[in-house]
């Protein structure tokens, strides 16, 4: 079992709502685009690749996304992985199929890079709200 205690969030969100919601919100993307780098490299380096399939590769699609749609107390949301054009492909190798066993390099990269990505967050996130503030 992982358990994660976090603290200092209600001063967190006082400093984000001292900057205004759009300067609060490119905080929380920007940073969190940052933290995430650890694992989009991660998957990268364990994402399947066949050198001789044409077309492209699914490693290749792997990127951050971010979303600023406010749902319920979600301010910002990220999200690292393939393209929906790999979606399928990424299930086969996450979770193996019939004829493929699972090689899995999703969970993976976010669990191994966990605490790094915590770490660079905060950090991020403090360096941010001190230089727009």
């Amino acid at each position: 079992m992982i358990r994660m205690e976090v603290t200092g969030l209600a001063e967190l969100e006082r400093q984000l709502m001292a900057l205004g919601e759009k300067a609060g919100k490119k905080v929380l993307r920007d940073a969190g685009r940052v933290a995430l780098e650890i694992v989009e490299q991660d998957m990268k380096e364990h994402a399947g690749y066949d050198d001789v399939a044409s077309g492209p590769h699914m490693r290749d699609s792997i990127k951050i996304r971010t979303s600023t749609k406010t749902l319920g107390n979600t301010v910002v949301s990220l999200r690292v992985g393939p393209s929906k054009e790999h979606y399928i492909k990424a299930l086969a190798q996450e979770f193996g199929t019939v004829k493929q066993v699972p090689d899995p390099f999703i969970r993976p990269a976010l669990d191994y890079n966990k605490a790094k990505v915590l770490r660079i967050l905060a950090v991020e996130i403090r360096d941010r709200i001190t230089n727009n503030g």
